[in-house]
């Protein structure tokens, strides 16, 4: 259990990660539209909109591992991904030529179709 909350913590911290960088830049674009300066407050790398970014992030973590229904959700979504039985490296590169060759093929059947199509209704309007 001691893994799994591990590995639910560290899953909270990307997407805090991901989501105040999404923020930060919406809140940027949002500056920009009022027309509100974007202050800088460390160099350029740490601007008002980032701030504001991280305190979603965080306020939106804190959220998430106190809400008992997203905990539990979390907790099951890593007790089921440790049951996945994973391809091994050979099965993954068989499968992929597979759907590369298949694709292939397809590809250019449907390109003759389109090409036979194409002269018959060329003679057909012409």
């Amino acid at each position: 259990m001691q893994g799994t909350l591990r590995i639910v913590y560290f899953a909270y911290l990307l997407l805090g990660v991901v989501v105040a960088a999404a923020f930060g830049k919406l809140f940027a674009v949002l500056f920009s539209v009022v027309g509100v300066t974007d202050a800088q407050l460390i160099g350029e790398q740490l601007t008002l909109s980032g701030v504001l970014g991280i305190v979603v992030a965080v306020v939106a973590g804190l959220v998430a591992v106190n809400n008992a229904k997203a905990h539990e959700f979390s907790l099951d979504v890593v007790s089921e991904m440790r049951r996945v039985t994973w391809p091994s490296r050979e099965e993954t590169q068989r499968s992929t030529v597979i759907v590369i060759v298949t694709t292939l093929i397809i590809s250019g059947m449907l390109g003759i179709f389109d090409y036979v199509w194409a002269q018959l209704t060329g003679l057909i309007y012409s």
